[in-house]
């Protein structure tokens, strides 16, 4: 199965926007980083795979 490749639209430091393709997604900030990290793990115009995308809310 392909891994989605997902483009980083926004991020508030709360909340990502991300698409890929005609897909989009909106990502919560995880309560166990802060927005500062949130903000640099998600930053605008990256890219990110959704293996990468669930471990950031791994524990």
């Amino acid at each position: 199965m392909k891994v989605k490749t997902w483009t980083v639209v926004t991020n508030t430091g709360k909340q990502a926007d991300l698409q890929s393709g005609l897909d989009k997604k909106e990502v919560q900030k995880p309560t166990h980083i802060s927005a500062r990290e949130f903000v640099h793990w998600l930053a605008p115009e990256s890219h990110i795979d959704d293996d990468s995308l669930r471990s950031l809310f791994r524990l």
